[in-house]
């Protein structure tokens, strides 16, 4: 590893007051087939992944070191590296600190949004989807006169109710009214930790990682993720393919390995680092 990434990931453990984690020999044994080919897309989730949780969403973070990480591996030949999110492309740009300068890819919206104009799959609506995404809003605004404490996230093609930090009855009820309206026609309703997102337009975080690997030419994916929406990108990426996903914390998973925290997630990202330096 170069003397970056030792910077990065050491800051990263002594934030987290831990002793570096040992990844699990299946993580390891992955991280060494993917570093090994010729070109990889390594992409990883942010909230929950990258970034701890927090009541207030704007707050989010990526845990010190992490991005420095993700730095250097999109400085390395043959790797092209992308940050995953249901969060809009701006957003993402924001809580991140990714600029022009840096050659990571952002993947917004659940896949809706990329900062590539090659991979936008919702920047341009047509009406029938603007009055649906119209109506959707509408929808939603009454959802939350009934749950005041929710609050709403407006994407370019998508609606969000969030309950983060409600008590638990409370966001359990707020979601289920949200999630009844994705039996609408046309709308495609994802649910997340204390979210659910309503789309007018048909997209995952899987498919949008398959067109990148398709638009870079790249022979595997990496994906680090922890929510029930990563779930649709680890079906989409299965290791008899050659990719490798990885599941952070616990709940059951279709992701071939797992780790079992975010402070693990830099032990992957550097180890990746330190294998393709090789």
């Amino acid at each position: 590893m170069t003397e970056a990434g030792q910077h990065a990931g050491g800051d990263a453990r002594r934030e987290t007051g831990g002793v570096p984690a040992v990844l699990p020999e299946d993580v390891r044994a992955g991280i060494a087939r993917v570093a090994a080919l010729d070109h990889v897309v390594l992409a990883t989730d942010f909230d929950g992944t990258l970034a701890p949780f927090v009541e207030d969403p704007m707050d989010a973070r990526p845990l010190p070191g992490a991005m420095a990480l993700l730095r250097e591996a999109a400085g390395l030949d043959g790797v092209s590296v992308a940050l995953v999110s249901g969060r809009d492309v701006d957003t993402l740009r924001l809580l991140s600190g990714v600029t022009d300068g840096d050659d990571i890819d952002l993947v917004g919206s659940h896949g809706a949004q990329s900062s590539r104009a090659d991979m936008t799959a919702g920047a341009l609506l047509d009406d029938d989807a603007r009055a649906r995404l119209a109506e959707l809003d509408a929808a939603l605004v009454e959802v939350q006169q009934h749950h005041p404490a929710a609050r709403i996230e407006r994407k370019p093609a998508a609606v969000a109710l969030h309950t983060r930090g409600l008590p638990e009855d409370v966001a359990a009820a707020a979601l289920a009214d949200a999630g009844a309206l994705g039996d609408r026609d046309g709308v495609h309703a994802l649910s997340g930790k204390s979210v659910v997102e309503l789309g007018v337009v048909e997209t995952s975080k899987g498919i949008a990682l398959r067109a990148l690997q398709r638009l870079v030419d790249a022979d595997a994916v990496v994906y680090l993720g922890d929510d029930v929406t990563d779930e649709l990108a680890f079906a989409m990426l299965p290791a008899a393919d050659g990719h490798l996903t990885i599941k952070v914390g616990e709940g059951d998973t279709t992701a071939s390995c797992r780790v079992d925290s975010i402070p693990a997630v830099l032990d992957v990202l550097a180890e990746f680092v330190r294998l393709r330096l090789r």
